[in-house]
């Protein structure tokens, strides 16, 4: 059969175009939640699934309540006939959609869903659905109800007179009311009370159904067993008596079509609201969560340049030392020229191996072991700025994962995302420990010292057969002695004499101090450049290893503003649209 709103001709242009425009925004808020992800709770997917299918489907009347309050025989009592099992035992154990049929009919729809036809009239304008007892020894049975729920136009809620309004009636009623749904009110069995007792238990529901909803619902005391005698036969006094007309009367007549169409718009603005309103709550949760990660990573990139520029100044200050040494070996040289290039050593001069020897005892004395104190000394303090970078990380994020590590941000929502971002943390966390536990300094200095003399071998300053930085060092001023022991070879000595040695002694001067000059400069730009390469490798290491962290929060982060721009966007459209259907 057709559904009232498939029915266009039921429906004035308006309806049909307020009811494409809450498609359309059950549609975005759909998409949204699949955007948020594998969090959403697949009850809540299938509610909106359902909610957005059922927008072509007859009016749902559901009658809910606790169970032996009458729900069973106030249905039979609306029909005219015993169609739903009536016990004082839980009868019901699935959810009965109630139609109309030219020949009563059943077939399952579902497990827990069966389809019942009946040629009753009322059931030409809605679908009952009679749903399982709530507060039964049977979960099961509330959880069926509770999950139907959302899928009502309208929810009877019956309670019966000798146990009106319990604890667990006003916890369910709570519920149903975070669905956003209209409650009526039916009070059964008032047989069982005095005229003026039963207006004192109206007066009680009456009371604190308005301070629990916020608003004072419909109540109709009745006594559908008196209902179902008096259509039996039983006469006037019995349907008197059983003041079953009003409610009827609400069903048939107050409920008429116009008022059904618009309680069925307002339903699904219910559902979309509520989930509309627990997932923004939880999008922005998630949002405050990753504000506490991005303050994470923004420490640790302070760490790292506070890392670099405290390296940068540290490490000035142990190039100075090498090339206070440099220094010193320079004076030592010009030194060595003033007092050997005499005429009183004429005749020494003219021996090369005496001049090498001596300026190698004057001149070079330990050098070798001066540049590779100062230079392994360097290469110590950088092996181990690297290692309290990597201890200072990891003590960072272990201090900061154990607060964070939470089963869920909103109920049980989170899971996922949660588990991700933790798994992240964790790995993060775990390979700095890793390298911080596995760090090898004496290998690490090695490498390094390797890495220089490999740089300065590249530059061609000195052979490759030199064996450790000071000995390499030595190699390379040695090619500035073997430039001016040329010019003192015997020839040339001879060919001076007494006048010209002192402009000859000022010349090897010169070319010491020039050619010292540029190795010097050659030397310790080369080593600049390669500590700087080690310094911006280590920085490296560092960011690869949070690499994964940092690139989850950022596209959480970015997806989570989206999400939240457009479940805020949705909000805003189901208020205006409840605001045009209720005008």
């Amino acid at each position: 059969m057709l559904g009232l709103l498939s029915r266009r001709k039921m429906l004035t242009e308006r309806q049909e175009a307020l009811l494409e425009q809450e498609r359309s925004a059950l549609n975005t808020l759909r998409e949204s939640l699949r955007r948020f992800g594998a969090d959403v709770a697949p009850s809540d997917g299938r509610t909106l699934d359902e909610t957005i299918a059922h927008l072509d489907e007859l009016f749902l009347l559901v009658i809910a309540g606790e169970f032996n309050s009458g729900k069973s025989s106030f249905i039979n009592a609306l029909l005219g006939d015993k169609i739903v099992a009536e016990g004082v035992t839980p009868t019901t154990d699935r959810i009965t959609l109630l139609r109309y049929g030219a020949e009563p009919a059943e077939q399952p729809i579902e497990e827990f869903l069966l389809e019942r036809s009946f040629p009753a009239d009322v059931l030409k304008r809605l679908t009952i659905v009679d749903t399982p007892g709530t507060n039964a020894i049977i979960r099961r049975h509330e959880e069926l109800t509770r999950e139907f729920i959302p899928r009502a136009d309208l929810v009877l809620f019956v309670t019966s007179a000798d146990r009106p309004f319990t604890e667990s009636e006003r916890m369910f009623l709570s519920a149903i009311q975070e669905w956003g749904k209209k409650i009526v009110i039916v009070l059964n069995k008032v047989d069982l009370l005095e005229p003026h007792e039963a207006d004192q238990v109206v007066a009680f529901i009456r009371e604190n159904a308005r301070d629990l909803l916020g608003f004072t619902p419909e109540i109709f005391p009745v006594s559908a067993r008196m209902a179902q005698r008096a259509r039996a036969g039983a006469g006037d006094e019995a349907w008197q008596a059983s003041r079953f007309e009003a409610v009827e009367h609400y069903i048939l007549e107050t409920l008429d079509e116009e008022q059904r169409v618009r309680l069925k718009l307002l339903s699904p603005l219910g559902v979309a609201k509520h989930l509309g309103d627990k997932y923004l709550a939880a999008v922005e949760a998630r949002l405050t969560t990753l504000q506490g990660d991005f303050a994470t990573l923004d420490n640790i990139e302070r760490q790292l340049d506070l890392f670099h520029s405290d390296l940068g100044e540290d490490f000035k200050y142990h190039l100075t030392e090498v090339e206070n040494v440099l220094s010193e070996f320079e004076l030592r040289g010009m030194q060595f020229f003033d007092d050997t290039i005499q005429l009183r050593n004429i005749w020494q001069l003219r021996n090369s191996e005496w001049v090498r020897a001596s300026f190698e005892r004057e001149v070079v004395g330990d050098l070798p072991q001066q540049v590779e104190s100062r230079l392994s000394g360097l290469i110590d303090w950088m092996i181990d700025k690297n290692l309290r970078l990597w201890q200072s990380v990891m003590d960072y994020l272990q201090r900061e994962r154990v607060p964070q590590h939470r089963a869920g941000l909103i109920g049980d929502i989170g899971g996922t995302f949660e588990y991700n971002r933790a798994a992240l943390i964790e790995t993060v966390a775990r390979r700095t420990q890793q390298v911080v536990a596995t760090y090898d300094r004496e290998f690490e200095a090695q490498a390094l010292s390797e890495e220089v003399r490999s740089a300065i071998v590249a530059t061609g300053l000195a052979g490759v057969g030199a064996v450790g930085l000071g000995a390499l060092v030595l190699t390379i001023f040695q090619t500035v002695l073997l430039d001016f022991t040329g010019l003192l070879a015997a020839g040339a000595v001879a060919a001076i004499g007494f006048f010209v040695l002192p402009a000859k002694r000022r010349q090897v001067k010169r070319e010491f101090h020039n050619k010292l000059a540029d190795l010097r400069e050659q030397l310790l730009t080369t080593m600049r450049r390669q500590f700087t390469a080690e310094l911006e490798q280590m920085l490296t290491r560092i960011h690869d290893a949070i690499a994964p962290y940092t690139r989850f929060i950022r596209s959480q982060r970015e997806l989570l503003v989206d999400v939240q721009r457009e479940l805020s966007d949705v909000d805003v459209e189901l208020g205006r649209l409840r605001a045009e259907i209720g005008s």
